[in-house]
């Protein structure tokens, strides 16, 4: 592989290496910012829950005596897609409402019950779906059950306007990615004309050709002394051979 051509692929390889480092972090960022975008969906939807919940309990009825609590649970069930199921258990461990009719009045799981022991937000991943959760307070302050919202993690199939996204993208990237390559292969051209025109300019003078209008340099000046040198020991050589040449003519 020649010199200059290696120049050129180690520049774009490097303009290669560069975008999809870009690329990379810019994906890394997306998915901190979706990750933090599901927690927040999470709190909110959670606290939503606790407080319709909490305000009911107010009001002096039993846990088991909110009726409107089913109503709220698939409402909430109903605004976001994700939502699988959401039960409201007791703190002596029966589920009170779950927008899975056949849930209520059925012993919670254990480990839902643990979760009263723990601090919330509860959280636990299982394959296809998660479960987060988060306990509510009667009006004397005391822990009176807990909230289990199952979600699913199944990635759905992409819409038609998701692809479209997707492939503005991903042109996007393509175009950045031709205008550097392109940016970095002007570059790499001036930059090495301009470092390697003394050497042409030199070239030009062993040559004996003309030099190009300010383009006289301490290479360019030093080439035309040597080519002077040359000529002139040139010049004493032909002189030397026309003598001995003289000398054999006079024998």
């Amino acid at each position: 592989m020649k010199p200059l051509v290696r120049v050129y692929v180690i520049a774009l390889a490097a303009v290669l290496l560069l975008m999809g480092s870009l690329l990379f972090i810019d994906s890394q960022a997306s998915r901190t910012r979706e990750a933090q975008l599901q927690q927040v969906r999470d709190q909110y939807l959670l606290r939503n829950l606790r407080t319709a919940i909490e305000n009911l309990l107010a009001s002096g009825l039993q846990a088991d005596q909110l009726d409107a609590v089913q109503q709220v649970i698939e409402r909430e069930q109903a605004e976001f897609a994700r939502v699988v199921a959401i039960d409201v258990f007791s703190a002596s461990g029966r589920v009170l409402y779950s927008t899975d009719v056949g849930n209520r009045g059925m012993p919670a799981p254990q480990n839902w019950l643990a979760w009263l022991r723990q601090a919330p937000p509860w959280n636990a991943d299982a394959p296809g779906q998660r479960q987060i959760g988060t306990p509510f307070e009667n009006d004397l302050g005391k822990a009176a059950g807990g909230i289990a919202v199952t979600l699913s993690t199944v990635d759905e199939p992409a819409t038609l306007a998701q692809w479209y996204e997707r492939g503005q993208q991903a042109l996007h990237w393509l175009t950045a990615l031709v205008l550097a390559a392109l940016a970095t292969a002007g570059l790499v051209h001036g930059g090495l004309r301009h470092l390697l025109a003394p050497f042409g300019e030199a070239a030009r003078a062993l040559e004996n050709e003309p030099a190009s209008a300010g383009k006289t340099t301490p290479l360019t000046t030093a080439a035309r002394a040597r080519r002077a040198a040359w000529a002139a020991a040139r010049q004493q050589q032909q002189q030397t051979l026309q003598g001995l040449e003289a000398l054999d003519h006079e024998d």
